[in-house]
């Protein structure tokens, strides 16, 4: 019976760990600094904020992420985003807004420079920054290599933008009614192409290829955005709890999912969807990044922890 039964417990977690597609997760790291809500992974660098305050590290040595500098914030951090290695843009809905660097880590040596705009979302393609407020609509900003704010032009037909995601030339974004596609192909004269209001309480979206992915409480949904001007609905999933976060990587969708953790989902085929995997990191899991073969996650209270997916 003990032979059964410690069979059985193996069998358990083994498949904990293992991926359906043949990947596993590792864990590599807990970082306990701080109380991490937002994480972003790019060019080997990983920034981690809250309502107020922004650390960033460097991925060097994925097993011991060094901190190079962080940031105290007058005002609530609304979203970040990086250019480069040295530019980052912080949005809030306060115009006075200012960044503090945090003395004690003046002893490191990378420099950041720092820009702040008016806004809830930003994303950034390239040279082009999109800056979404829930107010003013989606204003359009060319900063070069870093440093310069030159407009370009405004998106306000459609109010209150809750999430968005730009992939030239086009702009998919949720509001408050649901999602809307815009045609920025001139970036001074962006037009609304197109709407699917059948969606109640969505909040988030990502996009992959002719698909966008698109949370609301604990319903994930999915938009055929193939022809331009009619996005269908081709197929819904039900999740046990709420999402948090959504990245997308290798036709793989990683959902963070509070206390449920981390679930992955194969989207290989957008209408069928496969459950892969699902692991549970040292807390509630409330955002998620991904970069190279490494999945980020932020915890809350409890930090922010590294795995390795392969």
């Amino acid at each position: 019976m003990k032979k059964i039964t410690l069979f059985t417990l193996l069998v358990l977690l083994a498949g904990m760990l293992f991926a359906a597609d043949g990947r596993f997760v590792y864990p590599l790291v807990h970082v306990k600094d701080g109380d991490a809500q937002h994480i972003t992974a790019e060019n080997d660098q990983i920034l981690v904020h809250n309502n107020r305050q922004l650390w960033i590290y460097t991925l060097f040595n994925p097993l011991q992420p060094r901190m190079e500098a962080s940031y105290i914030s007058t005002h609530k951090v609304e979203d970040v985003n990086l250019q480069g290695n040295s530019y980052i843009y912080v949005s809030s809905q306060e115009a006075g807004m200012m960044l503090a660097p945090v003395d004690s880590l003046s002893q490191y040596g990378r420099i950041y420079f720092t820009n702040t705009l008016i806004g809830d979302k930003v994303r950034r393609e390239g040279a082009t920054l999109y800056i979404a407020d829930r107010y003013r609509g989606i204003d359009i900003i060319n900063v070069g290599r870093g440093g310069s704010n030159d407009f370009l032009g405004n998106f306000s037909e459609k109010w209150g933008i809750r999430d968005f995601d730009a992939e030239y030339p086009y702009i998919y974004a949720l509001n408050d009614f649901g999602f809307v596609m815009i045609d920025v192909s001139d970036l001074s004269y962006p037009i609304g192409l197109s709407t699917y209001y059948q969606l109640s309480d969505a909040t988030m979206l990502v996009k992959d290829g002719d698909y966008v992915y698109i949370g609301a409480g604990q319903d994930l949904f999915v938009l055929s955005v193939r022809d331009v001007d009619n996005p269908m609905m081709i197929s819904q999933y039900r999740l046990p709890n709420e999402i948090q976060a959504m990245k997308i990587k290798d036709k793989r969708l990683f959902l963070a999912l509070g206390r449920g953790g981390i679930k992955i989902l194969d989207i290989s085929v957008a209408n069928h969807m496969r459950d892969i995997n699902t692991f549970y990191p040292p807390g509630a899991a409330v955002d998620v990044a991904l970069y190279d073969d490494y999945i980020f996650v932020a915890v809350g209270k409890d930090g922010w922890v590294i795995y390795e997916y392969r």
